[in-house]
């Protein structure tokens, strides 16, 4: 089992219903395959750096999951065929990065 972090870019005109249920549908693919769904977190509506699709403002979202790479395939591959969804970037990451606390370096510091 792999971790990954992904973020994921939805349409500012879709509606709250339709945001929920393509989060609903990462879940139930992750979920139903043994994985699990570790964290979430909502950024809101933020403008983009750049136009995308004639579009300059997105609804951002962050998840944490674990699961193998069959499933994170099946992920990619509903999110590259859901209307709702501008971009995706799924990133695996390193064991020593997930176990490791945010912040950087340990306390106490380099001596």
């Amino acid at each position: 089992m792999n971790s990954y972090e992904m973020m994921l870019i939805l349409r500012h005109d879709a509606t709250e219903e339709a945001r929920a249920a393509v989060l609903d549908r990462i879940r139930e693919i992750v979920t139903s395959s043994g994985g699990e769904l570790t964290k979430e977190d909502e950024w809101g509506k933020r403008r983009f750096a750049y136009e995308i699709d004639h579009m300059n403002e997105g609804y951002y979202h962050v998840l944490l999951f674990d699961s193998n790479t069959e499933t994170l395939d099946e992920v990619t591959r509903v999110l590259g065929i859901t209307d709702e969804v501008v971009r995706y970037m799924p990133i695996r990451l390193e064991h020593e990065a997930v176990a490791a606390p945010l912040g950087g370096a340990e306390e106490g510091g380099e001596e």
